[in-house]
């Protein structure tokens, strides 16, 4: 996003250390903060704004390994992706083993909240840590064969509903059961369930919307406490000579949209414009391509511990170990978040 001349915005850059600090060390004794106050990142950032009116608010820290840097803007200035992507930005990254999140928003509150009022999540290895298609594949021996194509259309290098159906039909006869034992398997990725309560506490609407199967993402919604769940609905075969239970065919429901990368997007932009919020004020996060066009139209678009295009093309992303992470670019409070 960008912000027109003479409106007022907010520049939040958040600095993450990829090798943490122990839980038991001193926050104040980290990289982040001197590498954020010191002058070569003020080098690196002063070009990229100008001609911009970039004024300090301040420097916080938040938790161990992790900092923050606020800026007043009243100018023109580059969208935050272009920060993020800027080549002298990448290198000091890799030099300094840092993550840097930069963050854009407009007429912003006077308090340390970012404004968020809808969050958007993928399902599977974002909230749970499992690809729910490659585990149907094990169930019937054929994991190599589908996690194969699942990889190659995660990183973009196929089209994802040409991928998805190629992957159904080679799971024809899995039993119509299956969920059940996928619902005991499938873990929650760690800090989801402090991360959706954190936004729920702030009236948040909270939505999955995935790529994978109704079934696992309506439970997920129940799980987490999710206000809605989207995503793609399996055409169940009776039973027969080949396949004397109830099994299945193979196919996507005719009677239910395909979620494919487009679908996700508009997902994003129908219940914003029903509930009258604007898209800067919208939290998306995702980690496969399928994800792309969603986190480009958010307010705040994060890849989470992505593929490899994703992490090049979306607007922003972080390798944390927990999605807790996540709540320190909405809050910007000196506290733990577990």
């Amino acid at each position: 996003m960008s912000v027109s001349d003479g409106i007022n915005a907010r520049l939040v850059i958040t600095f993450f250390a990829k090798a943490r600090p122990s839980n038991g060390g001193s926050k104040d004794d980290f990289r982040p903060q001197s590498l954020a106050c010191g002058p070569t990142f003020s080098q690196l950032l002063t070009p990229q704004v100008a001609p911009a009116s970039l004024s300090l608010e301040n420097h916080h820290t938040l938790a161990p390994g992790i900092f923050q840097s606020v800026y007043t803007i009243s100018t023109p200035f580059p969208k935050a992706e272009k920060l993020r992507r800027h080549a002298s930005i990448t290198a000091f990254e890799a030099l300094h083993s840092l993550e840097i999140i930069f963050d854009l928003i407009p007429n912003p509150p006077p308090d340390r909240l970012r404004p968020v009022r809808l969050a958007v999540f993928d399902m599977d290895s974002t909230l749970i840590n499992e690809e729910v298609i490659d585990e149907l594949a094990r169930s019937i021996g054929i994991t190599s064969a589908v996690s194969a194509i699942t990889a190659r259309a995660m990183n973009g290098e196929i089209e994802f509903e040409q991928s998805l159906r190629e992957r159904l039909r080679l799971l024809k006869g899995v039993k119509a059961d299956v969920w059940e034992e996928l619902k005991r398997s499938v873990t929650i990725a760690a800090g989801a369930k402090g991360l959706i309560t954190y936004l729920h506490e702030r009236s948040v609407i909270t939505v999955v919307v995935s790529g994978g199967f109704a079934p696992m993402a309506l439970w997920l919604k129940e799980q987490l406490g999710l206000d809605h769940a989207y995503a793609n609905h399996l055409v169940v075969s009776p039973s027969g000579d080949t396949y004397p239970y109830l099994h299945l065919s193979g196919d996507l429901s005719p009677e239910h949209p395909i979620v494919t990368p487009e679908y996700k997007r508009q997902v994003l932009e129908f219940m914003a414009q029903e509930r009258s919020i604007p898209l800067s004020e919208t939290l998306v996060v995702g980690d496969g391509s399928n994800d792309l066009l969603m986190l480009g139209a958010a307010g705040l678009g994060i890849a989470w511990r992505a593929k490899e295009r994703v992490q090049r093309e979306a607007p922003q992303r972080l390798n944390g170990t927990t999605l807790s992470d996540l709540i320190f670019l909405l809050d910007g409070q000196e506290r733990r978040h577990d």
